[in-house]
């Protein structure tokens, strides 16, 4: 077995008009069949997980679907709490999760001396996990969801992919009158697949109890209060991210989803907005505001109908803000509207207002030494637990931030590996900055490059890296600014992680 080593650690617009919702109705009450579709296909630099993640404390087989002419596979982790491990099993890989194991996405990626994959999302939770088992495009004959009694949340997780365009899957539980049940996909928030899932809720005979879109970004939930015993279906089935001219269900091979079923009352999402933040107690109004300091963070949530929670920050020097409000992105049903107001109370900035922007940020905020106060609300007016927020405040400085296009730098061990870098200087840094490849193999060498205002280097440079020879190693590019002693790491627009890899394969 090879065990994996560790690295570094708009919303689309809405679908509306007539057409669609026609569209939209007549296909929620189809059942697709495609017995015979072939299945998934796949090649090492195209690995997908399937199950898509695992419950914390216990140990996950997956089956990486595909031919692997080269086995065992190396593989990468972005974190000691998730270990992976490739079995004597061609495809077979097992991933170990540590029972303390952070909630939420960690990173792996599969390679050897010629390829690497793309950089692959893994979800812990917390709930015990389940597989979707095809066919389960009836509903009529659903796949059973069996719910794991337990003393304080009945609960379960399934890992399933819409595997191609039409594709509808069913589960069917089994529930007792007067319990309330509580279904969500995580498939766009976490998984970052490129799908707008919906949710149905229907008994055997196709009668529809209800249905959610995107109350979750286009992520949908569903709670329901069961009015009798019965066997009651979860329908899932998704349209592409990017509205297009189709007609028609959307899928294929990574249009994966994790599907949450809970049975009684219960806050899936309260961990997200807690973590390493302070509450936000009422009264919290333009009157009464809550007095906080930062750079920290705060959560609260909408208690009443037009409610509107207020902070009150008092700067004490010239600097740049950046306040984010996040709700949906962390499984809030908020659709968060954010406005600072200077201290004549008068507003100088707004975001979400319009309701084509979701979670707003304010950058740039707060520049003058002042008090200043920060509201936020629900764009409809709506309230109750679910309509949650959690507000970070960043003190910003100065800085260049950079990008490379592609995640994966490849080249041959011939050859200098040239990397563009592009640039951008924020709130008016003026100051050298060096750009430097840290981490490389024995042997290899990258000359750093400084970046200066008022010439070809303010907005691109391009380092090269001398390879000896081959490797598949990740890798890492930083920003030093003049003058600041913390360093930035360089993302990938691709990717918009720092999580990069290079692959340097044989001369030709």
């Amino acid at each position: 077995m090879i065990l994996a080593t560790n690295g570094l650690t708009s919303l689309t617009q809405r679908r509306s008009g007539a057409l669609y919702w026609l569209a939209f109705l007549i296909l929620a009450t189809l059942r697709i069949l495609d017995p015979t579709a072939p299945a998934l296909a796949q090649s090492p630099d195209t690995a997908r997980l399937m199950p898509a993640g695992g419950m914390r404390g216990t140990t996950v087989t997956i089956e990486l679907p595909g031919k692997w002419e080269k086995w065992p596979v190396s593989i990468w982790s972005s974190s000691s709490q998730v270990q992976w491990l490739a079995t004597e099993t061609a495809g077979k890989v097992s991933v170990i999760i540590a029972p303390d194991a952070k909630p939420g996405a960690h990173f792996v990626r599969f390679y050897n001396e010629s390829v690497a994959s793309p950089l692959l999302r893994f979800i812990v939770g917390g709930f015990p996990e389940g597989l979707e088992v095809e066919p389960n495009d009836d509903v009529r004959q659903p796949q059973t969801i069996d719910i794991p009694a337990s003393p304080t949340l009945p609960a379960i997780t399934i890992n399933g992919a819409l595997q191609k365009s039409g594709d509808v899957d069913h589960y069917g539980i089994r529930l007792a009158k007067d319990q309330l049940l509580t279904v969500s996909i995580d498939g766009h928030r976490n998984l970052k697949s490129p799908m707008d899932a919906s949710l149905q809720l229907l008994d055997t005979k196709g009668n529809l109890y209800g249905q959610n879109l995107d109350a979750l970004g286009l992520d949908p939930r569903l709670q329901f209060k069961c009015p009798r015993d019965d066997v009651y279906v979860v329908r899932v089935f998704a349209f592409p991210e990017t509205p297009d001219s189709t007609i028609g269900y959307a899928g294929g091979d990574k249009f994966l989803y994790r599907l949450h079923a809970t049975i009684g009352d219960y806050d899936e999402a309260a961990e997200s907005f807690s973590e390493n933040a302070t509450s936000i107690a009422e009264p919290s109004d333009r009157t009464n505001p809550t007095a906080v300091a930062g750079p920290s963070s705060f959560f609260g949530a909408m208690d009443n109908a037009r409610d509107e929670d207020v902070l009150s920050i008092e700067t004490t020097a010239a600097g740049h803000w950046k306040i984010k409000a996040r709700a949906l992105e962390l499984g809030s049903s908020m659709d968060a509207v954010l406005e600072v107001l200077d201290p004549a109370g008068k507003s100088i900035a707004k975001q979400g207002d319009s309701g084509e922007i979701r979670d707003p940020v304010l950058s740039n905020q707060m520049q003058a030494a002042g008090k200043y106060m920060i509201a936020v609300r629900d764009l409809h007016g709506r309230f109750g637990p679910s309509f949650r927020y959690r507000i970070d405040l960043e003190n910003e400085l100065p800085h260049v931030k950079g990008s490379i296009t592609n995640d994966i730098v490849t080249g041959t061990a011939d050859k200098p590996i040239e990397v563009e870098v592009a640039l951008e200087r924020t709130f008016g840094f003026a100051d050298d900055a060096t750009i430097s490849v840290v981490g490389l193999p024995a042997g290899y060498t990258c000359e750093p490059v400084v970046s200066k205002m008022k010439e070809d280097s303010e907005k691109k440079v391009k380092l090269s890296i001398v390879p000896n020879a081959p490797c598949s190693v990740p890798l890492s590019i930083e920003i030093q600014h003049a003058g600041q002693s913390e360093k930035q790491s360089i993302t990938a627009t691709n990717s918009t992680t720092p999580m990069l890899w290079l692959q340097v394969t044989p001369p030709k």
